[in-house]
């Protein structure tokens, strides 16, 4: 008597689908939040010594964007699992970021199968702020 294989190859992909449900129900949601104090402490324990311009946090808190004095450039810091992640945009980067919804949504393209697209929305406070580090100005502040 022997298993045949049309049954054996959907009920063992059922049985991995039902454990990683178990899995993900049992971890619970795994997204990093990001607030000023721990933007803070992310960039002092990955960046140690370096100075930053200005920072902003989306409003979901889910991506950051920090803009270093020295020159350093833009860099996106996100949430991957519950870990924080400085990703650094160069210029090619910055210039494939385009604004939609009347301007209060910067979208960031994909960056690789790891990194999604980013929809960074940007209080209108911080909207100039963000709108520097696009157009590549250095002396932006928050």
């Amino acid at each position: 008597m022997a298993i045949d294989p049309l049954i054996l190859l959907p009920a063992a992909a059922g049985a991995v689908l039902l454990l990683i449900i178990v899995i993900r129900l049992l971890a619970g949601r795994r997204d990093a939040e990001l607030t000023p104090e721990t933007l803070e402490q992310f960039l002092a324990e990955q960046e140690p010594g370096e100075k930053i311009a200005s920072s902003v946090i989306s409003e979901d808190r889910r991506y950051a964007l920090v803009h270093w004095q020295n020159g350093k450039g833009i860099g996106l810091i996100r949430g991957f699992g519950n870990k924080l992640v400085l990703q650094m945009l160069g210029t090619d980067m910055l210039s494939d970021c385009v604004w939609r919804t009347e301007e209060t949504l910067l979208y960031v393209p994909r960056q690789g199968f790891a990194f999604p697209p980013v929809k960074f929305t940007v209080e209108d406070k911080d909207l100039a702020t963000v709108r520097s580090y696009l157009n590549g100005e250095t002396n932006a502040t928050a």
